[in-house]
């Protein structure tokens, strides 16, 4: 057992350090074969990681691989698959990262090479996220990836070589147990840096009952009635309990969740026993601020509406925000009012 297992170990070693760049470079790749440096650094022959990708390059020789990495904030190491000329920009590994066992496949620290490779990107001090790009006179960094993983409550990743954070690009996912997805699988790393999942797993859950609340004008009630801003998320659905606003051309209501949610339907119960039908088009907003020119649109319900009725709002682009915005649209000065308001939401 001790011979078999010397054995092994002696030939880890060599797979790490017995080797050309004739192994790891193309044929036709004349600038790899020569790369101008007088020691190459390490290599691991038949090991990759999984999910610690920054960057997922895709028909790039080894050597453009190594210098993306140098050239990438918070790179440490690389995984190519020289047979799909496909290259991994690995982050810092940690607990989410997985070193997986296969063929074809190698990695190597990008410490043990020099970085003489990338000139004066060398002295790059790019944030993490970001990635040095050479200028005529000098340097300057951009925007390379996304930190961290997407927002993808109760959703397995569906990629078969891992996680990657590329700008741009999306990562597939799926809803286990046969749980029903809505929207569309992907995750996205939008060019601002920041994740936008275009999903959900099942239709989530009530995240606006007793939040925070506030209308554009209030109403005195009769004596017997509650018609202030906190009835819409009070759970109460009653003719004598709501939120009432004075008459107005676009009178508002709005909800503050208490933090970012991935919104998936808002739902409405318009007042009960009277007055239904003064509620003729509504448009409901999503976003971080009460400036709806900077919410997203979850949808609009068009009337007219009558007592009691109830509005499902879906929000087919599954908007993200803290704040939902509810407007009533009119011709002339109406109040606006609703028994209830269900946000629901991930």
């Amino acid at each position: 057992m001790k011979v078999v297992t010397l054995l092994f170990l002696l030939k880890n070693v060599m797979s790490i350090y017995s080797w050309s760049l004739d192994n790891v470079c193309d044929v036709d790749d004349i600038e790899c074969q020569n790369p101008q440096i007088s020691n190459p650094g390490e290599i691991i022959y038949g090991q990759c990681y999984r999910h610690a990708a920054l960057r997922r390059l895709l028909k790039v020789s080894f050597l453009t691989c190594l210098k993306e990495c140098m050239k990438t904030s918070t790179c440490s190491n690389v995984s190519y698959r020289r047979d799909w000329k496909m290259c991994d920009i690995n982050g810092n590994v940690n607990s989410e990262v997985e070193l997986v066992q296969e063929n074809g496949c190698f990695s190597s620290n990008i410490s043990s090479w020099s970085k003489k490779l990338v000139g004066k990107c060398a002295r790059h001090r790019c944030k993490e996220g970001y990635k040095c790009v050479l200028e005529e006179e000098g340097m300057t960094c951009v925007i390379a990836y996304c930190i961290g993983r997407p927002f993808a409550a109760h959703a397995e990743l569906n990629e078969p070589f891992g996680l990657s954070r590329d700008l741009g690009h999306g990562m597939m996912y799926k809803c286990p147990n046969n749980i029903q997805m809505y929207g569309k699988p992907f995750a996205v790393c939008r060019k601002t840096g920041i994740w936008k999942s275009l999903f959900i797993c099942g239709e989530g859950s009530l995240v606006s009952q007793s939040k925070e609340t506030g209308q554009s004008t209030f109403h005195k009630c009769s004596p017997g009635y509650i018609c202030n801003a906190e009835a819409g998320v009070d759970g109460i659905k009653d003719r004598t309990n709501m939120f009432h606003t004075l008459g107005e051309l676009k009178p508002f209501w709005w909800v503050n969740l208490g933090q970012v949610y991935k919104v998936f339907k808002v739902v409405g119960t318009n007042r009960i026993g009277a007055f239904g039908e003064r509620l003729r088009q509504m448009l409901v907003h999503v976003g971080d601020n009460l400036e709806t020119s900077h919410m997203e649109l979850c949808g609009e319900f068009n009337g007219p509406a009558v007592s009691g009725q109830v509005i499902d709002t879906q929000c087919k682009t599954l908007p993200e925000g803290q704040i939902v915005k509810l407007t009533s649209v009119n011709n002339e000065p109406v109040p606006f009012h609703l028994a209830e308001v269900e946000v629901h939401g991930v």
